[in-house]
């Protein structure tokens, strides 16, 4: 498995995270495995923290040396990232990916929104901080920064989780446009890491639904699936968090999906009192689809 620095190749990526913390760690290690099973390539990437210029506390090029070293030094730990993910490699194993090592100066979400709009990006993986990856999307504001800025899918690995034996995704729908969009990527990673799609559509027991048709039209799309690998049912209940966490968990380690949209209907879906609960015990990957997502 070779490692590559700073150079791009024509070989569909999974664009990991790092910022060399354990939790990072775990999801790059994550990501390997899952590039055996896709076949693709892992693009391992740090953002440098900018170091503004202070003119009074400054003589000419200190910034600049500064940053430098700050760059030498993310291209070191990256370089040792990817040595330790070489040690992953089985005997025997199939596809064997290339590592390639990237850093970037600015902001992450400014990075981001440039990376993912590279068409050999396919998915952006990041570490969630102990607690659950669903606790730590609805209160890190670095992680919403990225899911803002991302083209591509972004899935959140926290610590607990081990998506090495999953056995099923969960995508959780609620008919919406996007969801249509993000069936054909999930249906398709289904059939690359060999698990079941099981959509899920959960419902309050209060709801009037006024509008049936996109119900229809997301029906029609399921249906022209290979139902021995997608699967369809309907949860009711007040507590949506939880259901679907319960969904998550039958039958073995699975992992969570859904679409993002900018009006906050994650916080709407998950700030039942239990759900914040089950949410800091949570063991469960999951993956957003952003609001600009862009699969070509």
């Amino acid at each position: 498995m070779a490692i590559i620095k700073e150079k791009e190749t024509k070989m569909k990526k999974l664009l990991v995270l790092t910022d060399f913390t354990a939790n990072a760690s775990h999801a790059a290690a994550s990501a390997r495995q899952l590039c055996t099973k896709m076949n693709t390539d892992l693009l391992l990437y740090h953002s440098v923290q900018y170091v503004p210029i202070v003119p009074e506390f400054t003589n000419g090029g200190m910034v600049a040396e500064t940053n430098e070293s700050l760059f030498k030094d993310s291209g070191l730990q990256l370089e040792q990232v990817a040595g330790s993910l070489q040690t992953l490699a089985l005997p025997g194993e199939g596809y064997r990916p290339q590592i390639i090592c990237e850093n970037g100066e600015g902001s992450l979400a400014a990075n981001i929104k440039e990376l993912t709009a590279r068409q050999d990006i396919r998915l952006v993986i990041m570490g969630g901080r102990s607690g659950g990856a669903l606790d730590h999307l609805l209160s890190g504001s670095e992680t919403s920064a990225v899911i803002n800025a991302s083209r591509k899918p972004v899935l959140i690995i926290p610590a607990s989780a081990d998506i090495s034996v999953l056995k099923k995704v969960v995508f959780a729908t609620d008919f919406q446009a996007a969801d249509l969009v993000a069936l054909n990527f999930l249906t398709d990673l289904g059939q690359s890491l060999d698990v079941q799609v099981e959509v899920v559509h959960v419902t309050k027991p209060e709801s009037v639904i006024t509008n049936i048709e996109p119900e229809i039209l997301f029906r029609k799309q399921l249906n022209q699936l290979d139902a021995k690998a997608v699967s369809y049912k309907q949860v009711m209940g007040d507590d949506i968090g939880s259901l679907l966490q319960q969904q998550c968990q039958e039958n073995g380690p699975a992992l969570l999906a859904m679409t993002h949209q900018r009006h906050g209907m994650l916080s709407q879906l998950f700030g039942h009192s239990e759900s914040k609960k089950m949410l800091k015990k949570g063991d469960v990957a999951v993956l957003i689809f952003p609001p600009d997502l862009d699969l070509l």
